[in-house]
């Protein structure tokens, strides 16, 4: 699953944990990842979307739909 940005569905799992406000070591716990990984993937993520940071990033995935699509068909977990 990929979405108009390109984020794959890991990412986009991140990503909506960011948007709710996680911090990064919150994000790792939940996702059964390394912080360091967390940190590699919002940096893959602000690239993709043309952000600079977490509340851009969270704004941009609200207007452009990519929360309702996570909601209506979530990623798999891995």
């Amino acid at each position: 699953m990929q979405d108009e940005f390109g984020l794959a569905a890991r990412e986009i799992e991140v990503l909506h944990k960011l948007a709710a406000g996680l911090r990064n070591q919150d994000i790792a716990e939940a996702l059964f990842l390394s912080e360091g990984t967390v940190k590699n993937y919002i940096s893959t993520i602000y690239s993709k979307l043309n952000v600079k940071g977490r509340r851009e990033a969270a704004r941009k995935a609200r207007d452009s739909g990519i929360m309702d699509h996570y909601k209506a068909d979530p990623p798999r977990s891995w």
